[in-house]
């Protein structure tokens, strides 16, 4: 090979010239590329090199591919085949969680979600049942419940949970409030499904979705359901877990979950936590496979942070509930007012229009047999056999706590829709004196007879 003067090899150099040459035409022939048509000095070197670097990353991505190749067979059969397995439990939580499901717990900020599903842990650690009425089947022996704290700080919430009566060996908490995000990261994500496989999880809590999603945009449906494949890839396949559950928290109209829809697409189950905006009680319903939950009111004690269902209905029971006592200490008012004068239902009726209420047909009459039934009024039968109803002359005391059943039929949004549900057992606590109150003003929230009577005199003067 003859070089230009100014370009001739130094010393050593002329064999790595031949070398370079003969890569040269390998890579040509190699591409299937004719040397005339490549004249630049090195050309056919550098696709040679370029094409090795191509080979070597086609292998790379091959072994990577087999580094997470999924091991364990899928599972799949004939329906005969499916149908000989033993059979698995129908629910982890009667009526409210099915089986190796996936729970979306949707709540209202500061309604109490993390409470829930601290209740939610314990009952499933020591058999009790869930909300006072719904039975459950408690985790395998040694096994654990796992939680990803990523919102409260991580003694507060250790605290809410020796308070709620949790088994302190059986909840393994990981506190993730301010640190990096261990599921946006392979690395991390692989450490913490070997530590709570290590744990034998069961059942893993994520609390809440908006601060461990890892995606870029909560409202971005597909991202958002690709993340919650993922999510449901940990904690199945890496850490072992059967149930998954999942916090969220509500939207503006705090109905349902804030974000992609996507949220509630993915659930098994959708539990939903809600506040009356008018009396600050909360309620609870769900929605899922197999489950359908009518909304009813949640009790809190606070001393051991247990969650029941009242068994008094939802918001609009409360409300219908709500009006019908308001008609009755009404009507009491008015005839406190006539000093001792007797009314029938239809001249009661005439003046509590007058004095701006709105009610439906029957009504009145339901309310002031409420108000007898009371001892609040006397109820006499006058001519054609028409009731007259006047206040006890000055009689005992009102009885406190002793209460007929809800009105029957009931009225919401002007329409009658049936007999109201009323609570059975013994009577509740009135939240203004925490004397006895009768099962339907606490259905509706109010005080007792006692304390409501003062306060009706001064609402109705």
């Amino acid at each position: 090979m003859s070089w230009p003067v100014d370009m001739a090899p130094r010393d050593g150099a002329e064999d790595l010239a031949e070398q370079l040459a003969a890569a040269r035409a390998d890579g040509l022939a190699i591409a299937g590329m004719p040397a005339e048509d490549c004249g630049t000095p090195g050309h056919g070197a550098r696709v040679a090199v370029r094409l090795a670097d191509l080979r070597a990353d086609r292998e790379a991505r091959a072994i990577l591919a087999a580094e997470g190749h999924d091991e364990q067979p899928l599972d799949a059969g004939t329906l005969a085949e499916l149908l000989r397995r033993p059979a698995e439990p129908a629910a982890r939580v009667d009526g409210l969680i099915g089986w190796q499901a996936s729970t979306l717990l949707v709540a209202q900020r500061k309604v109490g979600k993390t409470t829930a599903v601290l209740n939610l842990a314990r009952c499933v650690l020591t058999g009790e049942q869930f909300l006072g009425g719904h039975g459950v089947r408690p985790l395998s022996t040694g096994a654990r419940v796992g939680f990803l704290n990523f919102e409260v700080a991580g003694g507060q919430l250790a605290r809410w949970a020796s308070e709620a009566g949790l088994p302190e060996d059986q909840l393994f908490m990981v506190n993730l409030r301010g640190r990096r995000n261990p599921l946006a990261n392979p690395v991390d994500r692989a450490r913490l499904a070997g530590l709570l496989r290590a744990q034998r999880v069961e059942m893993l809590i994520v609390d809440p979705f908006g601060r461990a999603y890892s995606g870029a945009s909560q409202n971005d449906a597909g991202e958002v359901y690709g993340w919650l494949v993922q999510l449901d890839q940990f904690a199945r396949a890496e850490v072992g877990a059967l149930d998954l559950v999942l916090t969220t928290h509500a939207g503006w109209d705090g109905e349902r979950s804030r974000g992609s829809s996507a949220l509630e697409d993915w659930a098994d189950v959708i539990i939903t936590m809600t506040r009356d905006k008018d009396t600050g009680e909360r309620f609870l319903r769900a929605t899922g496979r197999d489950v359908e939950l009518d909304e009813d009111r949640l009790d809190y004690d606070p001393d051991s942070r247990t969650l029941t269902l009242a068994g008094v209905g939802g918001r609009r029971t409360a409300a219908a509930v709500r009006r019908q006592v308001d008609l009755a200490d009404a009507v009491v008012a008015l005839l406190e007012r006539m000093a001792g004068v007797g009314m029938k239902v239809g001249e009661i009726a005439n003046q509590l229009r007058v004095d701006g209420y709105s009610f439906q047909r029957g009504d009145v009459g339901k309310a002031a047999k409420a108000a007898a039934e009371d001892g609040r009024l006397t109820c006499e039968q006058g001519k054609r056999r028409a009731l007259i109803y006047s206040v006890v002359p000055s009689g005992p005391e009102w009885s406190r706590g002793i209460v007929v059943s809800g009105p029957d039929p009931s009225y919401r949004d002007g329409t009658t829709q049936g007999p109201l549900k009323a609570s059975s057992g013994p009577n509740a606590i009135c939240p203004t004196c925490s004397g006895p109150n009768g099962a339907d003003r606490n259905a509706a929230g109010l005080s007792c007879l006692t304390c409501r009577g003062p306060q009706a005199r001064a609402e109705h003067p």
